[in-house]
């Protein structure tokens, strides 16, 4: 039974790592804007958008250790990148449009 949970808890902190460094690829993306059109409201945006997407991961996280069952780092990180696609595809575009411009 020891090895079956040092089994899960190898597999659920590397994959919560994976998702936390695509969060930080966004955030280093978000911070270091090269376009000449930078404005303020953007850098709010990513801000709101890097949070929420922290919070996301973080209570992702925090059910995986806290559960350990094998289907939930599959069905979390599945879960995970559908909303953050959704969100980053479809809820900041739509977001930006009604309330800023």
């Amino acid at each position: 039974m020891k090895n079956k949970d040092t089994v899960y808890d190898i597999v659920v902190h590397t994959v919560n790592l994976i998702l936390l460094g695509a969060i930080g690829f966004l955030a280093f993306f978000s911070v270091f804007n090269i376009s000449p059109n930078k404005d303020m409201t953007s850098g709010m945006v990513a801000l709101v958008t890097l949070t929420l997407l922290t919070v996301m991961w973080a209570i992702n996280y925090w059910f995986q250790v806290k559960k350990r069952k094998w289907i939930l780092p599959i069905a979390g990180t599945i879960l995970f990148v559908a909303i953050t696609f959704l969100i980053l595809d479809v809820g900041i575009p739509l977001f930006y449009d009604v309330f800023i411009r």
